[in-house]
């Protein structure tokens, strides 16, 4: 074969060719000798143990394939120390501010609304219904309002990792959006509670979802079925679809989609990977950590997310530049640190 083609081909790998993300994901799949799950459906979620890294990273994270890890937080104090009642005794006198009734609305923080004690909004908690739940603290970001609780939480599963979000970018706007992104976040929820929209996380990241306390029920469904999800118009990655209550009538083609529903359990770990859309409901009161992490498995999804965002031509070429390079670096040197140090 020709040597320039040779070579020219070689740097495509590397650096991330400009054609449509399909093709882009199946070309990365290739390369790691695995198959993707972004157009596969599961009657049941895989439920593993003891699962090894390079299991995880082979099986899951290239193939972009959900999974619960049992046992994967054992190590976390946080799992006999947060109850609702620890948050009450501890933090009661905390002041913030809730969205009431955020049902299918697009804020995606849910800030705003009714202000709260810890103490306050812990007795709702504790005394909802499924007919008359309290509003749900979520994505609040950990390290911000609860400093003193990290030891809590550490160390993070390895699953985790690496994860470029929360590493230093050269671009003011790119380092901005990264790093608030990678930020860990709390949610405490109640009994009937649930999140508002079916979505899929922004700039096409992965999600990492740890269950402290209580149960909490997910239902998701993967990339391919986009099409029958209705995204909202301007907001791509919020669904148009209630789904406690579908309207046919509006949308008929979500009579098509297939869910998989499961229940995460105290001590899990739960992987969304990138694109995959879900949603909650609590089954009781419940505590959850959620961090969100980008790599050389998703690093071109979140390329595309982010320049096709830019309201300018020129800095949406920039920024898909910028990140093309900065993703080549960095799995450059993930490689060769793997190889230093096995």
């Amino acid at each position: 074969m020709n040597k320039n083609l040779v070579r020219r081909r070689n740097a495509t790998k590397r650096m991330g060719p400009r054609i449509p993300s399909a093709v882009r994901r199946l070309s990365n799949a290739l390369c790691f000798g695995v198959a993707r799950s972004d157009c596969v459906t599961f009657k049941e979620i895989d439920r593993r143990e003891e699962l090894s890294y390079k299991e995880f990273e082979e099986g899951y994270l290239y193939a972009n394939r959900p999974v619960v890890v049992r046992g994967a937080l054992r190590k976390w104090k946080a799992l006999s120390r947060w109850t609702p009642e620890f948050f009450k005794t501890e933090f009661g006198g905390m002041k913030f501010s809730i969205a009431d009734h955020e049902k299918g609305q697009p804020d995606y923080r849910g800030d705003g609304g009714t202000e709260y004690t810890m103490a306050q909004f812990i007795d709702r908690v504790l005394s909802s219904t499924d007919e008359n739940p309290a509003p749900y603290f979520r994505n609040k970001k950990m390290y911000d309002l609860f400093p003193s609780l990290k030891q809590d939480i550490e160390p993070l599963p390895e699953y985790c990792f690496p994860n470029w979000l929360a590493e230093c970018h050269l671009v003011k706007h790119v380092r901005e959006a990264l790093n608030r992104a990678a930020a860990i976040e709390l949610y405490i929820g109640c009994q009937g509670g649930a999140f508002p929209v079916l979505h899929y996380d922004g700039i096409g990241t992965h999600a990492f979802l740890m269950q402290i306390y209580g149960r909490k029920k997910f239902i998701i469904f993967p990339p391919s079925q986009a099409g029958h999800l209705y995204p909202r118009p301007g907001k791509q990655n919020f669904s148009q679809i209630d789904i406690d209550k579908p309207d046919l009538k509006r949308f008929p083609l979500y009579a098509n989609a297939v869910p998989t529903t499961f229940v995460l359990e105290p001590g899990e770990l739960l992987f969304v990977p990138s694109h995959w859309w879900h949603t909650t409901k609590m089954l009781t009161p419940s505590i959850t950590i959620s961090v969100n992490t980008a790599n050389q498995s998703n690093w071109q999804e979140l390329i595309e997310f982010v320049a096709m965002r830019q309201p300018n031509p020129f800095v949406s070429l920039a920024s898909r530049a910028y990140l093309t390079g900065a993703g080549a670096w960095r799995a450059w040197r993930d490689r060769n640190w793997s190889k230093s140090v096995n």
